[in-house]
């Protein structure tokens, strides 16, 4: 049997590499799980001429869709699959529900990646939520026709239900977010031998304002006026770290740096506190069960999925997007160490038990062998 990954950018050819992001890295993951099973899997995905890449042990395919917009594309991606496919016994996957097509396959599931229209709104009155009602519309209509629907948060389960009932034969299944691996119990303890002795923070995120780096900025800002001890790491890409060079430039205490996929848990590790400051577009999230995994006490914001993987005061500190509050936050753990090094264990302990790669697999493995 073979299974089909539809996805919008999966590779670069040019630069024979993967793209670089949560999605993919999940796509990634599923498809090297699949082919661990024994099932024949192929990536397919958008590209500017058509091409076909081994990749371990799965393969990517692009469909040239130069010049085409809206619909045409996921159309396009699906006439695919279905030239190669064998509809009653394949598995089709939508690694987004905005590329899912109503199909007849046996096997058909989306996946819900989280709210990503949940951005502050920037205007008021009737034009602009009118603006943002048919922006809701648009998104409901994505699973017209979906039977089977994987969400990596239950945000999106909620906010779906706001607007109208699932149908009765759809399956939906929330599988939370995982780390591919976790620091072991000792080197848990022997990270917090002397906790916050030399306090190290790190904000891994994209570069970009809904990723909060803006507000980040400003928070790290007031925090070494107050903590002049504090070493600081900005860890990632994108069109804001501009800002955050100028905002810091000739500061000391503060760096800038990008690192793999791979290395993600080994570079938390080197952290005590991390802060993720997201005010929009979030699942369920992957750099925070990274840093949960890394034995780091977080600070995060109520944003989409964040909030279904930190309980306050128990396995990090969770509050608004806002800068006095997270800047409370993080104070309070920076004036009482050995709390921060409670709510790390904590952490912990629920990355390894809930938020782990096998407890992922095992999740799609049964979905998969029920439908």
């Amino acid at each position: 049997m073979s299974t089909f990954l539809i996805y919008r950018n999966f590779y670069d050819p040019e630069r024979q590499q993967l793209m670089l992001g949560g999605i993919e890295n999940y796509l990634l993951n599923l498809a090297r799980l699949l082919s661990a099973q024994g099932e024949q899997c192929t990536i397919v995905q958008t590209a500017k001429a058509d091409f076909c890449h081994q990749f371990e042990n799965f393969q990517v395919i692009g469909v040239n869709c130069k010049g085409f917009h809206g619909n045409r594309k996921k159309i396009a991606l699906f006439n695919k699959v279905k030239e190669l496919a064998k509809p009653q016994q394949d598995t089709v996957i939508f690694g987004t529900d905005s590329y899912f097509v109503a199909n007849d396959f046996h096997k058909s599931i989306a996946i819900q990646h989280g709210v990503s229209w949940d951005k502050p709104a920037k205007g008021n009155g009737f034009w602009h939520g009118l603006k943002r009602f048919i922006s809701h519309i648009k998104y409901l209509k994505y699973l017209e026709g979906c039977k089977n629907l994987v969400c990596v948060d239950h945000n999106f389960v909620n906010w779906y239900r706001t607007y109208q009932s699932f149908a009765p034969d759809m399956q939906v299944e929330v599988i939370l977010n995982y780390s591919p691996k976790a620091i072991s119990s000792k080197e848990l303890e022997q990270k917090w031998l002397q906790p916050l002795a030399q306090p190290r923070l790190l904000i891994a995120r994209r570069f970009v304002d809904y990723r909060g780096i803006p507000l980040a900025i400003e928070v790290v800002q007031a925090l070494l006026e107050k903590y002049p001890q504090l070493q600081v790491s900005f860890a990632g890409e994108g069109p804001l770290a501009q800002a955050i060079e100028t905002a810091f430039a000739g500061n000391s205490n503060v760096d800038i740096f990008r690192y793999t996929a791979d290395e993600s848990v080994d570079i938390h590790q080197r952290y005590d506190l991390v802060l993720l400051p997201s005010i929009g577009s979030e699942g369920s999230s992957l750099s925070l069960a990274e840093a949960l995994a890394a034995g780091c006490a977080v600070v995060t914001t109520n944003v989409g999925g964040l909030s279904n993987m930190v309980i306050d005061h128990y396995n990090g500190l969770i509050t608004m997007p806002d800068k006095n509050a997270l800047v409370e936050k993080l104070s309070y753990l920076l004036d009482n160490p050995e709390t921060a090094k409670t709510i790390a264990h904590k952490g912990h302990q629920v990355a390894t038990e809930s938020l782990s790669l096998h407890r992922w697999q095992q999740q799609w493995l049964a979905l998969l062998n029920r439908r």
